[in-house]
């Protein structure tokens, strides 16, 4: 399964449905997060984790 569907699995799973990708760039709210593989070894770990796109933030307040 790609980090893309993973992605959209947990969005999904918390009960977010007003979400879209720009590329692999998962936007909910007008916030976007990089998608990244997570390899923590967690037992409740769903491989995946979502970090926000500081860049994007940054250019927006300029």
């Amino acid at each position: 399964m790609s980090l893309k569907a993973r992605a959209q699995e947990k969005v999904e799973r918390a009960g977010i449905s007003n979400y879209s990708f720009d590329r692999d760039v998962l936007v909910m709210c007008g916030v976007r997060y990089t998608i990244e593989a997570c390899e923590c070894g967690e037992p409740d770990c769903d491989g995946v984790r979502l970090n926000k796109n500081m860049t994007a933030i940054g250019r927006a307040l300029q």
